[in-house]
């Protein structure tokens, strides 16, 4: 896997606002209210690499996601591709180069379209005399018939097809990086077998960079090289995959993956208490209302990503360690 940087993202911040500040509010002296989906995010993808993105509902993953696809531009912060900083006059030809594939492909496809109309609007930075010849190619590469798929409609396949169709659509202009949002998890289980082993194969063949965003640790561990943890907006812990998971030092992954059932273990124990609200998160350490080992340091100062065995991990229980060495 090579070491170049695909991606960079320093301070990243997502707010969207849910109470508007009109005359009348200003003249009150009301705030507008946001939700801060995102919160002061820096990490880097490598090209060629699986990220993983793992957390809870609501811990900002898809949004992180569409912001690096392009749909969703950032509140603050700065973004990177391939070293050229992300800006609104380069964003239609970074766009050229990345893709997303959504969680449920029913509702990411036009239903009033035919499958071989989606893939060439989606083919349409190619020539046009090569679009014909690239859908029928990609067809193929995804594991669909061209014949018996093209002339229909959307409704009249299944939905680990309808997944087939989304990835054709995302590498039909051979995109350099793909964000892939929870893309089996509406699927059966052996059909989502079919699609992380597609996934993998068109990976190495083509050498496109992953963020596969995810819910299950099974899944994460199976196809992606790092993964991030999310939490709340923040990120708490990034790291090689089979080392996060074997041997988590967040104390918020340490539940994660003590919520996930194996056949040898009976007893799960998920993070205790609820998920914070991202209007009004809780200061400091935004896990310290849920943590067992929380200190007077996590309610008074945010901890900042320590690096610690080729890894980093935001908890301040990483510094008092270092400190008692």
């Amino acid at each position: 896997m090579s070491k170049d940087v695909i991606y960079e993202v320093r301070h990243l911040k997502k707010y969207f606002e849910i109470k508007k500040v009109g005359l009348i509010e200003k003249i009150l002296r009301e705030k507008p209210i946001y939700v801060k989906a995102l919160d002061d995010i820096s990490l880097e993808i490598y090209s060629g690499e699986v990220l993983g993105v793992v957390g809870e509902s609501g811990s900002g993953k898809t949004t992180l996601g569409r912001i690096l696809a392009t749909l969703d531009l950032p509140t603050s912060g700065e973004i990177y591709f391939k070293g050229e900083k992300v800006t609104k006059e380069n964003l239609s030809k970074i766009r050229g180069k990345v893709q997303m594939v959504f969680q449920n492909p029913a509702s990411s496809l036009d239903p009033r379209m035919k499958i071989l109309d989606i893939l060439l609007e989606a083919s349409r930075r190619l020539p046009k005399e090569e679009r014909l010849k690239a859908v029928r190619n990609t067809l193929e590469e995804v594991g669909l018939d061209y014949e018996y798929v093209a002339n229909k409609y959307p409704r009249e396949l299944s939905g680990g097809q309808l997944q087939r169709v989304a990835i054709a659509r995302a590498i039909i202009t051979s995109p350099e990086f793909i964000v892939l949002d929870e893309p089996t998890s509406a699927l059966d289980v052996s059909v989502q077998a079919q699609i992380l082993n597609l996934l993998v194969k068109l990976q190495k063949e083509k050498n496109i960079t992953y963020m596969f965003i995810t819910h299950n640790i099974s899944v994460a561990k199976f196809i992606s090289d790092r993964v991030a943890v999310l939490y709340a907006g923040k990120l708490v812990e990034i790291g090689q995959v089979e080392e996060v998971i074997s041997s988590p030092k967040h104390p918020y992954t340490q539940s994660l993956i003590s919520s996930v059932p194996t056949l040898s273990k009976k007893a799960l124990t998920p993070p205790s208490g609820e998920v914070p609200s991202l209007i009004n998160p809780p200061p400091a350490c935004r896990f310290n209302p849920r943590c067992p080992y929380v200190m007077d340091i996590c309610k008074k100062e945010e901890p900042p990503l320590f690096e610690i065995g080729g890894r980093k991990v935001a908890c301040w229980l990483l510094d008092q360690k270092s400190q008692k060495q």
